[in-house]
């Protein structure tokens, strides 16, 4: 297993394989995936070093390189954090202490793994949160022009999964537009809450050496520094929670459109279509077109609160302080945000690519759906509201 340990002095030290198996489950592999983060990170933390005096200029220019060099072989696949490695934290300084010695080993100097993985996932939370407005705006845009193009075509509108009144395709579409509409000013103050930098934090006590934190706050693009190191500490998996509590109200809508369009485009409503190239075929009947894309959605949607559950029981259920507990909290957030980025996408390609079938909603306009109409009509006649409504309900009989 393991050869390379940042806290291992000697032989002597070695982890039993099946405790360290256990003890690091997938960590490499989401690593992998964070790496481009800790990366950009640890050389923020270089320049500071060099601006504190703890690396001269020549150091701080040759660690540059060398992670830019590791940051190019990270995009293009050829380096990879195995077993080799306990985490990506090892791996990169394991990358520099070969390729430049003691100069290598001198780029922990004032931080921990602690504060390593809130930067790291930081980012990568902010990153995506800003990403997934942007792609939501791009939906909110598909809804409304999708509502544009249907005009004024009838469809009926339903309670308990009955005809109830007449609404309109329009409004159907419109709802959903105005959901994600309102959604977005939740992303953006979730976004600005999390946009913190725990840098420079260490285990979570801060450390005895002048770190410049503000420099980098600047250098890696966050609003503003998290002072208190205990807060930064305690604040892991907390932040990610509220990321993930922010990106439920998409998954909540995108769960009901997806439960509205499994109904609509059944044989027994045919309102709506997607081209043939979105929707699969049947293995054993031929005349199958089924819409699983909205059925995986649905139940991505389902899911996706279990996510925020997971991390309020592990980041809640420890005190202050470092606890290896929330080290699963990195893969919850990871998959989280992964979720609901491609649900937005493909949704956004629903909308896009959805058709009506005029003929179908037309003849659903049936006569039942006007008997709120008729009751008013009687209504402004001066008939009492309770008299009318009995008078209605007698004449369906």
């Amino acid at each position: 297993m393991t050869k390379n340990k940042l806290w291992q002095a000697s032989d002597g030290d070695a982890l039993d394989p099946v405790v360290e198996k256990y003890t690091v489950g997938d960590d490499q592999t989401l690593d992998q995936l964070l790496l481009g983060h800790d990366i950009t990170a640890t050389k923020a933390h270089a320049h500071m070093l060099e601006k504190i005096g703890i690396l001269n200029a020549d150091e701080y220019e040759q660690l540059a390189a060398k992670l830019d060099e590791l940051y190019a072989l990270w995009q293009d696949g050829s380096f990879v954090v195995t077993s080799e490695y306990e985490d990506g934290h090892t791996a990169i300084e394991t990358y520099l202490t070969a390729e430049l010695g003691d100069i290598g080993k001198k780029v922990h100097t004032g931080r921990s793994r602690n504060d390593q993985a809130l930067v790291m996932m930081r980012l990568y939370v902010k990153d995506n949160m800003q990403t997934i407005q942007e792609a939501t705006k791009q939906l909110i845009y598909a809804y409304e022009k999708k509502t544009k193009e249907v005009g004024d075509q009838p469809m009926p509108g339903y309670t308990h999964t009955q005809k109830a009144m007449p609404a309109s395709v329009a409004m159907w579409l419109g709802s959903y537009h105005d959901a994600f509409n309102d959604a977005l000013p939740y992303l953006k103050d979730t976004t600005n809450y999390l946009d913190q930098n725990p840098l420079g934090s260490a285990a979570g006590f801060g450390v005895g050496l002048p770190l410049d934190r503000d420099m980098t706050t600047k250098e890696l693009g966050f609003k503003s520094v998290q002072e208190n190191p205990m807060y930064c500490g305690l604040s892991r998996g907390v932040f990610e929670l509220a990321a993930v509590q922010a990106l439920s109200l998409l998954m909540v809508y995108a769960g009901k459109f997806a439960d509205d369009m499994l109904r609509f485009t059944s044989q027994e409503y045919d309102f709506f279509s997607l081209p043939r190239t979105m929707t699969t075929g049947s293995s054993i009947m031929p005349h199958k077109r089924n819409y699983d894309v909205f059925e995986i959605m649905r139940a991505n949607a389902h899911e996706f609160g279990l996510h925020a559950g997971k991390l309020q029981a592990i980041a809640g259920g420890v005190g202050s302080g470092y606890h290896r507990d929330l080290q699963l909290t990195k893969g919850i957030t990871i998959k989280a945000l992964e979720t609901a980025k491609s649900t937005i996408e493909v949704l956004t390609l629903c909308i896009n690519n959805l058709s009506l079938k005029k003929e179908k909603l037309d003849a659903a306009m049936t006569e039942e759906l006007e008997t709120v109409a008729a009751i008013n009509k009687l209504v402004e006649q001066g008939v009492p509201f309770r008299d009318a409504y009995q008078q209605v309900k007698k004449s369906l009989s």
